[in-house]
């Protein structure tokens, strides 16, 4: 554990109750749940301890600052609630403490105030500047003030200040912590120590890791230890060509209208009928209401299962029973966890496709499409499930063991 360190002078304490969120890699996803209360320190007066040099300390190289050494290192998780966003931090410590079994984690979830969330290289350099929105709910759980971990994940454009601002009082108060970033900042790379981005983001450089997929809990042990917990109904899945369908939805670029649910209702269809599959429809968060129930109407009633109300999640299970995989070209996320799985992974758009870009998708996601099938880790859906060979996304383990090295941990 990081030592307690006092916190700058001009600071004052502001109590407020928070639910803080421990877990450990032993058993993994445990999660043990406690209540502290914590301050929130407010610094109040002049800014006056910019370095003497008159060189904002975040633009120096992240490496000029000592590592800790004490055990257990302490990593924060740090996010703003956004499921997506969370559960990418989440997995990166996890496949942290899976290489480094003494380590601790602790999550909080934040509201970054507007103004570090606008302006995050200036957060990174005034030490004066709020970290936090006013936020009654106990939803959001405000770090300790005063304290600062060895190292701190933060995930998303819309955290990249919070990250720097916190270092930033970190480093005023003595405590060399370390902040790793995923996503595109859209700042410059090097105020960070580390920075994981997607194949797809623009962010490069000496203290930049690329990957394909995005990052994710799913290894193919808990997919297979999953799929023998589930349920006994879905054996009856197994024993004909089973097929999973991940239904992903409204996003920022377009909604789902009833046009493109007509569509890939009928497209299933088809694709059931030509290889005698069972489908197994799973929504995601983003799935608009009614969506499920306009696709299984489309279906042949003896080609669809759905999951039930009362059943635990069959979601990792799923991807191990099934014997391929349709995912909408909306996700990124869904997409790289069926990938996982090493089975037939297909890619069915939801708008326009073309031979040059059979995902129908745009910018970014196109990219990561394109990517994906250039590696052999996907394919555009067709009318037959294809033979393969398919190459399995696995990279959560060596991606800590490279963060590690860069961090010199």
């Amino acid at each position: 554990m990081a030592a307690v360190r006092a916190p700058p002078a001009g600071e004052c304490p502001t109590v407020r109750a928070i639910c803080v969120s421990r877990f450990s890699h032993t058993p993994p996803g445990t999660i043990r749940e406690t209540c502290r209360h914590v301050g929130q320190r407010i610094q109040k007066g002049r800014i006056d301890d910019t370095p003497e040099d008159d060189t904002p300390e975040d633009d120096m190289p992240a490496d000029d600052m000592p590592v800790m050494t004490s055990e257990p290192v302490q990593i924060w998780v740090v996010s703003d609630g956004t499921a997506g966003m969370r559960m990418q931090a989440v997995a990166l410590a996890d496949a942290l403490m899976r290489a480094r079994t003494d380590w601790a984690c602790e999550e909080f979830t934040v509201a970054p105030h507007g103004v570090v969330r606008a302006l995050p290289r200036l957060a990174g350099w005034l030490p004066g500047l709020p970290l936090c929105a006013a936020a009654d709910s106990q939803l959001h759980r405000l770090p300790h003030a005063g304290q600062f971990p060895d190292i701190m994940i933060t995930c998303g454009r819309r955290m990249a200040g919070f990250a720097l601002a916190l270092r930033r009082r970190a480093r005023a108060a003595g405590t060399p912590m370390r902040i790793v970033h995923i996503q595109d900042p859209r700042v410059a790379p090097r105020l960070f120590d580390a920075l994981v981005v997607p194949r797809h983001d623009r962010a490069r450089g000496p203290n930049v890791l690329v990957t394909t997929g995005s990052l994710n809990r799913l290894t193919l042990g808990t997919i297979q230890r999953a799929m023998m917990e589930m349920p006994s109904r879905w054996l009856g899945a197994a024993r004909r060509t089973a097929v999973a369908v991940m239904l992903g939805g409204d996003n920022r670029r377009y909604r789902v209208n009833d046009g493109m649910a007509a569509a890939m209702g009928a497209r299933l269809a088809e694709f059931a009928t030509a290889n005698d599959a069972q489908l197994i429809l799973l929504a995601s968060r983003r799935t608009p209401a009614g969506l499920v129930e306009r696709i299984t109407a489309a279906l042949p009633a003896d080609r669809v299962m759905l999951p039930r109300d009362d059943e635990p999640n069959i979601y990792p299970g799923i991807l191990g029973l099934a014997q391929a995989t349709i995912v909408t070209a909306d996700s990124v996320n869904m997409a790289s966890e069926a990938a996982i799985s090493g089975k037939p992974v297909m890619i069915a758009p939801w708008r326009k496709m073309s031979t040059g870009n059979p995902s129908g998708e745009r910018r970014r996601i196109r990219a990561f499409h394109d990517a994906m099938f250039a590696a052999g880790h996907t394919v555009p859906l067709g009318d037959r499930i294809p033979s393969g060979p398919f190459e399995r996304l696995d990279e959560m383990d060596g991606l800590a063991e490279k963060l590690l090295d860069l961090l010199g941990r």
